[in-house]
């Protein structure tokens, strides 16, 4: 298990759970989200060896300046999980605002990409180390009413391709997970687009083999083992752990 680990969108839902899992099992652990109140909550239930830092991650000067800290208050940085997104039914594309596509792949892709960037250096300096993204099923498959979240999550996916890539022969593993329906704020973010919510759960009903969402502590499992010297044989790899939604 690496010992100095980088988690965003750490605040709530899925972020925090990886927090706290890693917390658990002995990291020292820097904590990342614009939610400062929601930070200071998961720092606050870390305890010892947590640490906060607010930052917008689609900020290049915001996000050099919060790994900085980071580094600097953990010694040194072994691992990132980059969990940071957003998402919503934002209609067709003819319906999508270029303001809200923006926003949307400025979150989840080009967060991914500064936050990754910034981190590089410190893994290098570490001798390697491990970066886990998070995508979505919906990296993989189409989604109705979604094409910022679809096109984000999927460039999400080709990102960690390219890292793995391009990191190797430094000794950085690069992965991510692709999560389902899960149990968190941004799934709940679906009930204020409730016709565009109802056709898309019409359109996949029965697609969720496992019969309910799953749980963050589920997903941060994953994201720990990943970041762990357990499967040091891993790197480019695309980890579904979405109840059998993406299996038919």
């Amino acid at each position: 298990m690496p010992t100095r680990v980088l988690v965003t969108g750490a605040a709530s839902g899925i972020g925090r759970s990886t927090a706290l899992r890693l917390a658990a099992d002995g990291a020292a652990v820097a904590c990342l989200d614009i939610d400062a109140d929601g930070l200071t909550a998961t720092v606050d239930a870390i305890g010892r060896g947590g640490f906060g830092v607010a930052a917008d991650i689609t900020d290049a000067d915001a996000v050099e300046g919060a790994l900085t800290a980071a580094a600097t208050q953990l010694g040194g940085l072994d691992a990132v999980a980059n969990v940071a997104g957003v998402g919503d039914f934002s209609g067709d594309i003819t319906e999508t605002p270029p303001a809200e596509w923006g926003r949307v792949l400025a979150v989840n892709l080009t967060g991914t990409y500064l936050v990754s960037r910034a981190a590089i250096r410190h893994l290098r300096a570490a001798g390697g180390g491990a970066v886990v993204n998070v995508s979505s099923q919906y990296g993989l498959a189409g989604c109705l009413a979604s094409p910022a979240y679809c096109a984000s999550k999927a460039g999400v996916v080709g990102l960690t391709k390219a890292m793995a890539l391009d990191h190797a022969g430094e000794g950085i593993r690069v992965n991510c997970v692709c999560p389902g329906p899960v149990d968190t704020p941004m799934l709940w973010a679906g009930e204020g687009h409730p016709d565009a919510a109802a056709r898309e759960s019409a359109r996949t009903a029965g697609r969720n083999l496992a019969g309910r969402s799953g749980r963050p502590d589920e997903i941060a499992a994953t994201i720990a083992f990943l970041l762990s010297g357990q499967v040091g044989f891993m790197t480019g790899s695309i980890v579904t752990v979405d109840g059998g939604w993406t299996a038919g």
